[in-house]
């Protein structure tokens, strides 16, 4: 008896936990992994029941390497499909998820600069007021979030926020996209485009 007990016992502890432990760390979107280890590709979101309505557009990836540190970017990429975007299905002045379903979420395992503000190492949300002729995006350390329930508790938790110029891009962009050129994240989506320095501080 003792010895099946035992047995038991071991199978719980070294087969069922690390299963458990598995399954927690994706059903959270990598919100509990430390950040270095928040690498490759990007997972969703399970942890409210909103996470699990359909998501319409797919979950992107930006993993890149700035001065010898990786991070690492994941964002829902809608497309325009005929339809008018800035001004359009995203309304100028008016607080938008920067992307689509979860937040865009920024994991970093060094300390940045994003435009001005200054990013600890760790995880963070991006979201931003789209406007005409200046847009104004902003870093919070609330990740659990839907993506555009931008409430109070959510906007408590800012680091801070900077104002951009939007660009004309000579090129139609279908799907909103984001990527990392020469020390910029470049957003662009439809005929919009936005060029947000990124410097490592420890480089820096």
């Amino acid at each position: 008896m003792a010895v099946n007990l035992s047995r038991k016992l071991k199978f719980i502890l070294f087969g069922l936990l690390p299963f458990s432990i598995l399954i927690f760390f994706v059903a959270t979107g990598y919100h509990h992994v430390p950040v270095d280890m928040t690498l490759g590709s990007c997972i969703k979101d399970y942890t409210s029941p909103s996470t699990y309505m359909k998501r319409p557009s797919p979950l992107q990836t930006l993993d890149f390497e700035l001065e010898g540190d990786r991070v690492l970017v994941c964002y829902g990429s809608p497309s325009a499909r005929e339809r008018k975007v800035f001004g359009g299905i995203v309304p100028y002045d008016r607080l938008w998820r920067f992307g689509a379903n979860e937040p865009t979420r920024l994991y970093t395992s060094t300390d940045l600069v994003i435009g001005e503000v200054v990013v600890p190492k760790g995880r963070y949300s991006v979201y931003a007021i789209p406007g005409e002729y200046s847009w104004e995006v902003f870093i919070s350390t609330s990740t659990f979030h839907w993506g555009n329930v931008i409430n109070r508790s959510v906007r408590e938790n800012e680091i801070g926020s900077f104002d951009i110029q939007p660009e004309s891009n000579d090129s139609f962009v279908e799907s909103f996209t984001i990527r990392f050129e020469e020390a910029e994240l470049l957003v662009e989506w439809e005929n919009t485009r936005l060029r947000i320095p990124v410097t490592n501080i420890r480089e820096g």
